[in-house]
């Protein structure tokens, strides 16, 4: 079943919206069971969905009020792309840090591809490395 350029938007909202309720079950709903994600941050290198959702939980675990806020959004046949800013208090051990308490914001962009109404493959896109500069665990570049 094919879906529209609007619902596949949709659904992608979708997602972002239940991840940042840390709705995992609802999450790996709108996942293809051959879900592949391409994103070097998230260390996840098998297919479906259950990879990137422990993922996930452990950066809800660093991160516990962490959310993604979609900027920019567009949509074209089965790709849906937005670039957008995840907030979070690093609150848990994250990448071998233990917890600062510091806030962070960092940018990232996602694009996702859609096959009957379910997000089958995903590249992303996070400056985690601002993350850890603003978390203090290495140093800014020096102009």
């Amino acid at each position: 079943m094919a879906t529209t350029i609007r619902e596949n938007k949709e659904l992608v909202r979708r997602f972002i919206s239940e991840a940042n309720d840390q709705n995992y079950d609802q999450v790996t709903e709108l996942f293809t069971a051959d879900y592949t994600r391409h994103d070097p941050d998230a260390g996840v290198d098998a297919q479906g969905p259950e990879p990137f959702i422990e993922a996930l939980q452990r950066l809800h675990e660093a991160f516990p009020d962490s959310e993604v806020h979609i900027g920019e959004l567009i949509a074209e046949n089965d790709i849906v792309a937005f670039e957008g800013t995840m907030t979070g208090t690093h609150e848990g051990p994250f990448k071998g840090i233990e917890p600062t308490h510091e806030r962070i914001e960092i940018p990232g962009n996602a694009m996702h591809r859609v096959r009957d109404g379910q997000i089958v493959e995903t590249w992303a896109t996070w400056n985690f490395l601002a993350g850890l500069q603003q978390l203090g665990a290495i140093d800014e570049p020096v102009e």
